[in-house]
């Protein structure tokens, strides 16, 4: 029964609309609409791409320490080039080079110096830095990572 009748529903619902599909065929696909799509448009103009919102900003240079520097004592001060058109960067800094066990993770760093403190003698840390720029469109708002990789030592400063 409630096939019959869906059946029926759907054959009602395509002798109701067949008229006007053919009438709309027949002047042109616009109803009598005129041009109704052209005056919404210029109602509600789509926004325009911005070229600058879609470049992705350039890879930072690294500057210190240098990949596989020793570093004496339990803190070290990580340094990049400022990236033209940046005005943060993330940095995350790691005991692992997949960044899967970060010591830090810092979204919105405005300078080109991170200290990081509480570092453990014998280790290897990898750190990296991307440059952002926050008013990007989501997809492009970050650089690629630059990385790098140093040695704490057991000494002291």
């Amino acid at each position: 029964m409630k096939i019959a009748l869906s059946l029926l529903a759907f054959a009602m619902t395509l002798a109701l609309t067949s008229p006007s599909v053919a009438e709309e065929a027949a002047h042109g696909g616009g109803g009598h609409h005129g041009n109704l799509s052209e005056t919404m448009n210029a109602l509600f103009p789509q926004p325009k791409s911005n070229p600058d919102k879609r470049a992705v900003p350039a890879k930072p240079e690294l500057a210190g320490p240098a990949n596989f520097a020793k570093i004496t004592g339990d803190k070290v001060t990580l340094q990049w080039k400022a990236v033209e058109g940046a005005e943060e960067y993330h940095v995350q800094l790691a005991t692992d080079p997949n960044f899967k066990w970060l010591v830090a993770n810092e979204y919105h760093v405005k300078a080109t110096s991170f200290d990081a403190a509480g570092l453990e003698a014998g280790k290897h840390y990898y750190w990296r830095v991307s440059a952002v720029k926050p008013n990007n469109w989501s997809t492009f708002r970050r650089s690629y990572f630059a990385q790098a990789m140093f040695e704490t030592t057991g000494q002291a400063q």
